[in-house]
């Protein structure tokens, strides 16, 4: 934390990153703000102590990461659990921490002429409630406009 801050400052921080899970009002109270006056401090103080607020919920993220990854070593391990919910839980907290997996991603569009790709089109916007725009796919080369 760059700045000093004072104890009840500090307090609403701890509280606001932890017990409280964000309730600016609840942190506030606990910080030892007066009950009639704590949602207002709790405003100010979350503006105020954002960057630290920031900083504080970064390291309590990185500590997640070990476990996190033991976690992720136990499902690899045990074959009575259904991995996909756990796994997406462990991956969520990687993200948070911009531990990224790569992502594959193909392009299978070369492998379709444009009558399939143009069906596929209308088929996926239609299934967005929206207008279904047609798209007119000129089939002439560069060689037909030349001439």
């Amino acid at each position: 934390m760059t700045k000093s801050l004072t104890e009840r400052q500090i307090l609403f921080i701890d509280n606001y990153t932890g017990q409280c899970q964000g309730n600016a009002t609840q942190s506030a109270i606990k910080a030892g703000y007066s009950d009639k006056t704590a949602k207002q401090q709790g405003y100010q103080l979350k503006q105020l102590l954002s960057l630290e607020i920031e900083e504080k919920n970064r390291q309590l993220l990185n500590g997640a990461v070990p476990l996190a990854i033991k976690t992720l070593r136990d499902l690899i391990e045990d074959s009575k659990t259904a991995g996909s919910v756990k796994l997406g839980a462990v991956n969520s907290i990687l993200d948070r921490n911009n531990y990224q997996g790569t992502t594959k991603i193909e392009d299978v569009t070369h492998n379709k002429t444009d009558e399939q790709l143009q069906t596929e089109l209308q088929h996926l916007l239609s299934t967005i409630d929206k207008p279904i725009i047609k798209i007119e796919l000129d089939s002439k080369t560069d060689e037909d406009t030349k001439h």
